[in-house]
């Protein structure tokens, strides 16, 4: 007769028959045998056989035996010789498979089952420890899954949530979060390690009286008298201070109380527990080692066989598509269903079939796509080859200057020149040499003319005259090299450092062949000769550097941030702030300094007559332009060593006097090493503006120091800091008619 409980566990029992196992990690078991969960319907022992309970299984025929029943019809001689040809990953799937299948090989009767079973596995494993059963040292070895019973974690939660189905759960974590101790022989997740494995505090105090001596015997870095260790292969990722299994720890306590009160002294009783656990320690030490080795072994190995067979797959799935008509460049590496490291057969090709052939129509796509582009690419680039040709001839003898070979049309205008874009246009692997020297004459030509525009509009610039203006007739009659030659002559004029541009819309000096002034792109009608603006500066600079009116600007104005004038200032500046300047910085500075002075002083004219009753005193409105270079006075200097020595300490203490503004620092002096230390004090360092100025017309806001200066040179003055300067508002001081044009905008300088 069956109890309600045994009905409930068949109920359960072939419920779970019917349920597909969803990986090994389902079943875990502790290290001792006597801990394990199997399920719960049990096989009955008899003397010599073990005869298995038969439960029908839903679907099975009741007239003709599936399976199942006919290996559990079979003698238990003839099935554990069966089991004896399966290896231990086999065996372990067959022990999953059934109730009474696990019941059978979980037994201690299949101990030798399992053991043979270990040494088919390729490559073959150590020898399972005499203190494990088989099944779980398979569980241990094959099976990368937490080892604690979801028994064991619910119970502590809920004792009434214990009903019979929980003992088919366990802990669901697997994977790479689980760590497995070779020492004590588990698999824990990081929750149930925390929980089991204990430090050695824990252990002193959970166990008061538990000798310390104990403890380097049961410790997972415990270390055998020949120097070999587990410890190496210890994941220090759940701490490394736990390193005692609590399960062993309380069984030694245990032991250790009972030896203590049978033997006849304590240090007999301490002494051979020692013994033994010594024994305990090498054991451990020498097991986990093997099954370490084979860890990584069997990792290589697997690793090994799954390059194989996915290697065997991706092949048999290639000739499949060869076999639809794709190429080989169509196969669809990244396909999931590719990737896989399973044998492939003909039920799942037609299962993967769908997506896969739609992965290889992207690749293909993807391919043409990328061969169009090629082919384009390969035309694109004998087009540079003519245009690159054309270009150096159409250069004359100033395309050794690599900066006025942009005075030619770029490549992105030659490409829309047509001949170019029909052959550009033509889906072609690349453009025969014929079809190049068809069109080579015209491409000359067209070369040509761009450069020749160009060249012309900046020599009208130059001239004062309309930017459109040219004599058609005149360069009609002449041949390709004549017209090269007079480009060229026309070219060395506009390079010569004397012949400045100044552009009105980038606020800047420049001159051709720089990059920005020999390209086609820039608009010519924002420039000006720096000649008509400051008569005279430019070759004053020169004779100054001992520069003669032919010296090309690339000689002294290319790549200005690079090439300094070395030791040459402004002489008409204060020497404590007179900074060192490149040949454009220089004439930018006399350039700012004139245009300033002719919108400043007209501004503050125009503001008396409008205003007769202004606060300002017309004894203050005095403007003298200092760098006024047509005057006899010198206006560059160049130091030598000691001259310079003198000048720099000036300069220094000039910026530590930024500070001594009583209005701003309420009296204390504030001093700092270098004017560019914005981030030293901010909140005292203000700039101001100058107040004798119109407004809007004032130079950019600067530090009192420096204003000293502006006031005492332009406004002929001593300095009152209350009545001439004030103190820069953002908000209020922004001019849109500051005539500055060379300084930074008032906008800008907090940025």
């Amino acid at each position: 007769m069956v109890s309600t409980r045994s009905q409930k566990g068949q109920s359960t029992s072939n419920n779970a028959a019917n349920r597909k196992v969803s990986a090994p990690a389902k079943l875990a078991t502790k290290s001792n045998k006597r801990d394990r969960h199997p399920p719960r319907k049990r096989v009955r022992v008899a003397s010599s056989d073990v005869e298995a309970v038969k439960h029908p299984v839903a679907g099975d025929s009741p007239t003709e035996p599936g399976l199942r029943e006919l290996l559990l019809s079979l003698p238990v001689e003839l099935f554990g010789e069966i089991c004896s040809f399966l290896d231990a990953i086999e065996l372990r799937s067959l022990s999953l498979a059934d109730q009474t299948f696990w019941s059978i090989l979980a037994s201690e009767k299949s101990d030798p089952i399992w053991r043979q079973a270990f040494k088919r596995v390729v490559p073959p494993m150590p020898a399972c420890p005499e203190t494990m059963s088989g099944s779980d040292y398979a569980q241990l070895m094959l099976v990368q899954a937490c080892m604690v019973s979801a028994l064991e974690v619910i119970s502590r939660q809920s004792p009434s949530a214990l009903t019979d189905h929980i003992h088919d759960k366990i802990c669901q974590v697997n994977g790479w979060g689980v760590n497995l101790d070779y020492f004590h022989r588990v698999r824990y997740c990081g929750t149930c390690h925390r929980r089991n494995i204990i430090s050695e505090n824990a252990v002193l105090s959970s166990f008061q009286d538990f000798p310390p001596d104990f403890l380097k015997y049961l410790s997972s870095k415990a270390v055998s008298p020949d120097g070999s260790s587990v410890a190496d292969f210890h994941q220090a990722s759940y701490g490394s201070k736990r390193q005692y299994l609590k399960v062993t720890v309380a069984e030694v306590y245990k032991l250790w109380k009972s030896m203590s009160q049978t033997s006849d002294t304590p240090e007999l009783a301490k002494a051979q527990l020692i013994e033994r656990l010594e024994k305990y320690r090498e054991t451990r030490i020498k097991s986990g080692l093997k099954m370490k080795v084979w860890q990584v072994t069997a990792a290589e190995w697997n690793t090994a066989e799954a390059r194989r067979v996915l290697k065997e797959r991706k092949a048999l799935i290639l000739l499949k598509l060869l076999e639809l008509g794709f190429e080989e460049a169509d196969f669809p590496r990244y396909c999931p269903e590719v990737n896989l490291t399973k044998a492939l057969d003909d039920e799942e090709w037609e299962q993967i079939r769908p997506s896969v052939v739609s992965a290889a129509e992207s690749s293909k796509i993807s391919r043409l796509s990328t061969e169009i582009w090629r082919r384009r690419n390969n035309r694109s680039q004998a087009l540079q080859v003519l245009w690159h040709g054309v270009v150096g001839i159409a250069s004359g003898t100033r395309a050794v200057y690599t900066a006025e070979k942009n005075a030619c049309p770029d490549f992105r205008e030659f490409i829309a020149f047509a001949p170019a874009e029909a052959l550009l246009e033509v889906d072609t692997d690349g453009i025969p040499a014929q079809e190049i020297n068809a069109i080579r004459p015209d491409s000359l030509q067209f070369v040509i003319q761009g450069r020749r525009r160009y060249l012309v509009k900046l020599r009208n610039v130059l001239d004062g005259l309309p930017l459109d203006q040219t004599d058609e007739e005149e360069w009609s009659s002449l041949s390709n090299d004549e017209t090269i030659a007079k480009l060229d002559t026309i070219a060395a004029r506009l390079a010569k450092a004397v012949n400045g541009f100044w552009d009105s819309k980038q606020k800047h000096v420049d001159w051709y062949p720089s990059y920005y002034l020999a390209s086609p792109r820039v608009d010519l009608s924002v420039l000006s000769p720096v000649e008509d603006l400051a008569p005279g500066l430019i070759a004053k600079v020169l004779e100054i550097i001992e520069k003669g009116p032919d010296t090309e600007a690339g000689a002294v104005a290319g790549s200005s941030w690079r090439r300094k004038m070395v030791g040459y200032r402004c002489a008409r500046c204060d020497e404590s702030a007179a900074p060192y300047l490149t040949f454009k910085e220089m004439i930018s500075h006399f350039l700012e300094k004139k245009v300033w002075f002719d919108k400043a002083s007209e501004a503050r004219e125009k503001a008396f007559a409008e205003s007769p009753g202004s606060k300002d005193p017309r004894f203050h409105s005095i403007l003298f332009n200092d760098h006024d270079w047509n005057s006899e006075e010198s206006i560059m200097v160049s130091d030598d060593s000691h001259e310079k020595a003198r000048v720099r300490k000036l300069q220094n203490q000039l910026e530590a006097a930024y500070g001594n503004d009583p209005e701003d620092y309420n009296g204390e002096d504030f001093t700092t090493r270098s004017r560019r230390s914005a981030k030293q004090a901010p909140q005292l360092r203000k700039r101001r503006i100058c107040r004798l100025c119109p407004e809007g017309y004032s130079p950019k806001p600067m530090y009192f120091a420096t204003l000293k200066i502006h006031i005492e040179h332009i406004h002929c003055k001593a300095v009152n800091v209350e009545e001439d300067t004030a103190a820069f508002d953002p908000g209020r001081d922004v001019a849109p008619a500051n005539p500055c044009t060379f300084d930074t905008p008032f906008a800008r300088l907090y940025y």
